[in-house]
């Protein structure tokens, strides 16, 4: 919980005072540093750790902003995550900064699972009805996990809608098992 509310603190003062262009240019950023460290998982521990001295932590880390836009905001921040040792919270500021920076145009990420390769309009039934339940544009990242058998699973950082086949058949079993009982 400490670190969330660091992190909080960290993004919300990177994006105050800054206009939509500079807004946008920080997301896709947040976008290229999110890929990077996946790509990387390793890359935090390094340059968190103490085996290297700061100044060489520093050129690890300033080696995901190449791509970057915005490479003397990012370089200041990690100096002064390096310096403090907080690195490890990078992956929760830019989770921070993005769903700020969405919130503010009055977006949401929401992860769709189904179970197999839906027709678009289907999709777009389901994104459509998301958007009425979270009253916010809805940017859906889909991935395919057949163990839900059929239907869909949406989740956000605070919100989880399953209505999956799965998970109706456990519901099954337990309203079965407590009126046998």
């Amino acid at each position: 919980m400490k670190n969330t509310l660091v992190a909080q603190r960290y993004s919300h003062a990177i994006i105050s005072g800054l206009d939509d262009k500079e807004i946008k240019s920080i997301l896709a950023d947040v976008e290229i540093m999110n890929s990077s460290i996946k790509t990387e998982p390793e890359l935090i521990k390094t340059v968190n750790s103490y085996l290297f001295p700061a100044n060489k932590r520093l050129e690890i880390a300033l080696s995901m902003t190449q791509k970057l836009k915005n490479i003397e905001l990012w370089k200041n921040l990690f100096s002064i995550l390096i310096k403090k040792h907080r690195f490890n919270i990078i992956t929760e500021i830019l989770q921070d900064l993005e769903n700020k920076i969405l919130d503010r145009h009055n977006k949401i990420k929401v992860g769709l699972t189904i179970a197999h390769e839906l027709p678009e309009n289907v999709i777009n039934s389901i994104s459509l009805k998301l958007k009425n339940i979270l009253e916010k544009n809805v940017i859906l990242e889909t991935k395919i996990d057949p163990d839900i058998l059929g239907g869909f699973v949406a989740t956000t950082d605070s919100l989880l809608i399953d209505g999956s086949i799965k998970n109706n058949l456990v519901k099954l079993l337990k309203v079965k098992s407590i009126k046998k009982k």
